[in-house]
C-alpha cells in the first residue's frame, strides 16, 4: 500500500547512440539505473568508462563560488539563491563559458592576498615588540660593542627590579639602567654595566624575572623603524584593496559559475551510471527499474527517438531486491518526511505513512496545544512555501509543519489557550476584548490545568488505539504477502489478549461496568493460550516451543504496559505547554509594571506611564512566547516521532529498503523552466 508498482527492464543498444541514450534517459528521469552483478549469456564484460575529470572541474567551481559567497550578503534567504534557466541554455552552458582563466585568475588572487595578509601580520607583530620601545632615541646597534661597557636592553617585572638593585648594590657592582616604558607587568629599561661584572650580574639577572630584548632593526632608531613599519603597512593594504576589487569583480561571473556547477554535477551522475553497464565491442547492457506507470512513456520516447535498441520491461523477480518508492496522496506525502528519516519500506512491506500520518497530526497538536503558537506555525510554513522554491525534501517538510500548525490550532482553541490565557488578561483590562474571551470559551471541550486526569486518559487512549492499529497493519501487510496463519496465529491471538486486557484494566479503574468481567477474563485466557502455544512455533521441541511461548506472551504483557504508559508524554507536554504560556504572560505583566512603578518621574505623566509599561509588556510577552514556541516546536516533533518509531513500527515495519533512485536532473543552484 502506498508503494509505487516497479517494474525491471534491460535495454540493449548499439554504441553510436550511448550518449544520446543517456541523455534521453537523463532528461525524462523515470529509469533507476542499477549495477549489473552477473553477465547475461551473451558476451557481455564489465568496462572501466574513461571519465572526464569532473570532480576536480567540480571542486574548482565549488571553491569559486564558497569564495564569491563570502564578498555579498547571501540572496534568497536561508534556503539559498537559486537562478533560472531553460534547459537548452543549460545543456549548453559549458560551450559559452569557460571558467578556467577565471579560476587560474582567482588563485592567483587568493595566494597573492594570502602573502599580503602574511607580511601585514609580520609587520603587526613587529610594531608590537618595537612600540614599548618607541622612547629609546639611540639605535640598537650604537649601543653594541663598546670597550669597557655593555649596554642591554630588556624587561622585568617591578618587583624584581627592586630586588635586584638592592643585590647588586649589596655586591658593589658598577651599574645603571633607564627606564624607557612601563606597563601594567613589566618595566622596559636600557640596562649599563662594566665588562669586568659581565658574569657576576649576569647571574644575579639570571634569577630574576630580566628577559633580554633584541631588537635587530640595524642602524635605524626605533622611531624611524615605526615609520617605516607604518609606511609598508600602509602600502601593503592599498594592495589588499587593490586585490579585493579584482576579487570582488570576480562576482559577474558567479551565476554562470552556479549553471556550470549544476552542469557538471549531473554530468558527473550520468557518467557514474554509466559505469554501471556491462559492455562488447559494439553494444551495451542497461538493468534497472522503472515504475509501472512511467513504462508507457519510457516505451513511446525510444520508439520516437531510437529505431534500432532492444527494450525488456517485466515484474520484479520473488527474490530480488526492488528499488522503493513511496507513492502516496498530497495530504500524506508531507508525513512520508517522517518514514525516510527511520528508512525505507522493504518492496514487499506496507509503507507506514497512510498509517501513521493522522496519529502524528494528533500527537503534535496534542504536545503544543495552542492555538496561537499553532497560527505562528501554519502561516511561517505557508510563507515559506509560497515564497522560496523548494526541493522535494523541502517541500514535504514544510508542508508537514503546516499540517502540524492546523493540528495545533485545533487542538489549542479545544483546550482554551491562545498564547495562554492572553485572551483572559485582555478581557479584564478591558471590556472591548470580551468577544474574544467569550469566543474562546465557546470552543473549549476540555481545560487541560482544571481537568488534567482527563486529559491523561484521552493520551492513554489514543495509545492504546495505536498498538492496536499497530497490530492491524502488521495483519494487512501479512495479507497483502498471503501469509495468512501468520494473521492468525500472530495478529488476531495478540488482539484478543490485548482486548481482554485493556477490558479488565478498564472494569478494574470502575470504568466500565463489572458484570462485563467474565467476558474480558476469557477473552485474555484464550488469547494468552493462543499466544502460548504459536509464538515458539518456529522452534523445535514441544518444550521450547512452550518456553519461547510463555516468554512472548511475558513480552507481550509488558510490552504492552510500557507502551501505553509512553503516551503519558503527550499529556505532560500538552499540560506543561499552558503553564509556560500562562507563566509568561504573568512575568510579562508584573514585571512591565515592577518597572514602570520604579522609575519616580513617569508617575507625573499617566501617557509615558502607559506607553512605557506597554512597550516591555510587548517585548517581554513577544521574547518569551518565541522562546516557549521555539522549545514546545522541538518536543512536539521528537517525542510523537519516538512514539511512532518504537510504540508503533515495532508492530510491523523493518524498514531496510532501498530507494528508487532515477537517473535525473537535479540541480543545487538552478531551477530549469
Amino acid at each position: 500500500m502506498a508503494i509505487a508498482r516497479i517494474k525491471k527492464l534491460s535495454i540493449i543498444a548499439h554504441n553510436s547512440i550511448r550518449e544520446s541514450l543517456l541523455d534521453i534517459l537523463q532528461g525524462i528521469g523515470v529509469v533507476h539505473i542499477s549495477l549489473i552483478k552477473e553477465a547475461p549469456e551473451r558476451n557481455f564484460k564489465k568496462e572501466g568508462i574513461k571519465k572526464e575529470n569532473i570532480s576536480i572541474k567540480l571542486s574548482h567551481i565549488d571553491e569559486l563560488i564558497k569564495y564569491l559567497n563570502t564578498l555579498e550578503p547571501k540572496k534568497g534567504g536561508f534556503l539559498g539563491e537559486r537562478i533560472s534557466l531553460r534547459l537548452e541554455e543549460f545543456k549548453n552552458i559549458y560551450k559559452i563559458f569557460d571558467y578556467s582563466e577565471i579560476y587560474e585568475g582567482f588563485k592567483s588572487l587568493t595566494n597573492s592576498l594570502k602573502e599580503v595578509k602574511s607580511q601585514k601580520e609580520k609587520l603587526l607583530d613587529r610594531k608590537r615588540k618595537l612600540s614599548p620601545w618607541k622612547d629609546l632615541t639611540i639605535a640598537p646597534l650604537e649601543i653594541e660593542h663598546l670597550s669597557y661597557t655593555n649596554i642591554i636592553l630588556g624587561t622585568i617585572n617591578h618587583k624584581d627590579l627592586l630586588n635586584i638593585t638592592e643585590q647588586l648594590d649589596k655586591d658593589n657592582l658598577t651599574y645603571n639602567f633607564e627606564i624607557i616604558n612601563t606597563d601594567k607587568d613589566f618595566e622596559y629599561l636600557v640596562f649599563v654595566y662594566l665588562r669586568r661584572d659581565e658574569t657576576a650580574i649576569g647571574e644575579i639577572l639570571k634569577r630574576s624575572s630580566f628577559n633580554r630584548a633584541y631588537l635587530e632593526i640595524g642602524k635605524s632608531s626605533i622611531e624611524e623603524e615605526l615609520v617605516y613599519i607604518d609606511s609598508e603597512s600602509q602600502n601593503l593594504g592599498q594592495k589588499e584593496n587593490f586585490i579585493n576589487e579584482k576579487l570582488k569583480n570576480l562576482l559577474k561571473y558567479k551565476s554562470k559559475l552556479m549553471c556550470l556547477y549544476d552542469y557538471y554535477l549531473n554530468l558527473k551522475r550520468k557518467i557514474e551510471s554509466e559505469e554501471n553497464f556491462l559492455n562488447t565491442k559494439e553494444t551495451f547492457l542497461i538493468q534497472g527499474w522503472i515504475k509501472e506507470r512511467n513504462e508507457k512513456l519510457l516505451r513511446k520516447t525510444l520508439e520516437k527517438d531510437f529505431k534500432h535498441l532492444e527494450l525488456d520491461i517485466q515484474n520484479p523477480g520473488p527474490d530480488e531486491i526492488v528499488p522503493v518508492e513511496l507513492d502516496n496522496k498530497p495530504l500524506v506525502m508531507p508525513f512520508e518526511f517522517i518514514t525516510r528519516i527511520y528508512g525505507m519500506p522493504k518492496y514487499e512491506e506496507v509503507d507506514p505513512t497512510p498509517f501513521l500520518a493522522p496519529f502524528f497530526f494528533l500527537y503534535f497538536g496534542f504536545c503544543v496545544s495552542d492555538a496561537g503558537y499553532g497560527i505562528l506555525l501554519a502561516l511561517t510554513c505557508l510563507f515559506i512555501l509560497k515564497k522560496f522554491r523548494l526541493g522535494p525534501m523541502g517541500l514535504r517538510f514544510f508542508r508537514l509543519f503546516f499540517f502540524c500548525g492546523i493540528s495545533t490550532i485545533i487542538i489549542g482553541a479545544l483546550t482554551g489557550s491562545w498564547f495562554g490565557n492572553m485572551f483572559d488578561i485582555l478581557a479584564e483590562a478591558n471590556k472591548v476584548f470580551l468577544p474574544l474571551k467569550r469566543f474562546k470559551d465557546n470552543l473549549v471541550l476540555i481545560d487541560p490545568l482544571t481537568e488534567p486526569t482527563k486529559l491523561l486518559g484521552i493520551a492513554l487512549s489514543m495509545g492504546i488505539f495505536q498498538v492496536w492499529f499497530g497490530n492491524i497493519v502488521a495483519g494487512i501487510g501479512n495479507l497483502k504477502n498471503k501469509r495468512y496463519l501468520n494473521i492468525l496465529f500472530d495478529q488476531f491471538s495478540m488482539l484478543t489478549f490485548l482486548f481482554g486486557l485493556t477490558g479488565l484494566g478498564l472494569v478494574f479503574l470502575k470504568a466500565m461496568d463489572e458484570t462485563r468481567i467474565n467476558l474480558f477474563k476469557y477473552t485474555t485466557i484464550a488469547g494468552a493460550i493462543a499466544l502460548i502455544l504459536t509464538q515458539g512455533r518456529s522452534e523445535k521441541g514441544i518444550g521450547s516451543k512452550l518456553f519461547y511461548g510463555v516468554y512472548n506472551l511475558y513480552n507481550a504483557f509488558s510490552g504492552y504496559l510500557s507502551d501505553i504508559l509512553s503516551y503519558s508524554r503527550l499529556w505532560a507536554l500538552g499540560l506543561v505547554t499552558g503553564v509556560m504560556a500562562n507563566t509568561i504572560n504573568l512575568i510579562s505583566v508584573q514585571f512591565s509594571q515592577i518597572v514602570v512603578s520604579s522609575i519616580p518621574f513617569l508617575d507625573k505623566i499617566t501617557l509615558a506611564k502607559v506607553i512605557v509599561g506597554t512597550v516591555i509588556l510587548i517585548l517581554l510577552f513577544i521574547s518569551g512566547h518565541i522562546i516557549a514556541f521555539l522549545m514546545n516546536l522541538l518536543g512536539a516533533f521528537v517525542h510523537p516521532l519516538r512514539l511512532q518509531f518504537v510504540e508503533f513500527f515495532s508492530k510491523f515495519f523493518k524498514a531496510g529498503g532501498s530507494s528508487f533512485k532515477p537517473l535525473k536532473v537535479e540541480t543545487k543552484y538552478i531551477n530549469i523552466t
